[in-house]
């Protein structure tokens, strides 16, 4: 019975070392590089893809520049990279969902009640979200390169919904939006990218009522607005 305990003890020991060794094996692996990371060399790379997706009125596109698996210069290697461009768009929004649990705390940390995952809008610091700032980034190019992991046995899932907004006269219009994102599978050592695909114009009626009401500072429409030029 004792040799029987002791042998248990043993396993039960080497597994959990095992885990605990690779779960810092990976983490280690996923490491980001924020501080001499770089877009564009991040997006200098010979595997990226291009894509033109339609902005919802047809009258012009986004122009995509994508990198499923980062190199050693990005801000997180080994997750994708993008870049969407619009000369149409003044503002970015970009609304997260992810299996992963709440990482943020206080004013903003999380958007509504849109069901079992969190969901956030990504703005980039946590000042942003303090000061209730709904835009991760302005102009006409939109930027990111997230880095995320989750303990070794649990598959996450990263799905990001980025809408392109025109300001005009102190009220926001969707033009268009995409989304993508990554797939991180348990016990995996690289994430799986997901791809930029069109959003329908349902995904903003979707979020816009309670970004107003979240954001009272600002103004969302449902429409598009009926003239924008290019500047």
């Amino acid at each position: 019975m004792k040799k029987y305990i002791f042998g248990s003890l043993f396993l039960l020991i080497v597994v959990v070392g095992a885990y605990l060794s690779f779960g810092v094996y990976r983490n280690s692996a996923f490491s980001t590089n924020i501080e001499n990371g770089s877009y564009s060399e991040c997006l200098n790379d010979s595997a990226i893809k291009k894509y033109s997706i339609d902005l919802w009125d047809r009258d012009d596109v986004f122009d995509i520049r994508f990198v499923e698996s980062g190199n050693s210069h990005c801000f997180a290697p080994k997750f994708p990279a993008i870049e969407v461009s619009s000369s149409k768009v003044t503002h970015w929004l970009h609304i997260v969902e992810t299996s992963s649990g709440a990482q943020f705390s206080g004013k903003h940390a999380s958007l509504g009640n849109f069901g079992p995952n969190w969901v956030f809008v990504d703005v980039g610091s946590q000042e942003k979200r303090d000061s209730s700032y709904p835009f991760y980034s302005l102009g006409k190019v939109f930027r990111d390169n997230p880095g995320w992991t989750s303990a070794p046995h649990i598959t996450l899932t990263w799905n990001g919904k980025l809408f392109g907004l025109s300001e005009i006269g102190g009220v926001f219009y969707p033009v268009g939006a995409v989304s993508w994102g990554f797939n991180l599978k348990s016990w995996s050592l690289a994430p799986e990218a997901l791809s930029p695909k069109l959003l329908s114009k349902s995904a903003w009626l979707e979020v816009v009522e309670t970004l107003n009401d979240e954001y009272p500072g600002y103004v969302f429409s449902a429409e598009k607005a009926m003239h924008i030029t290019n500047d």
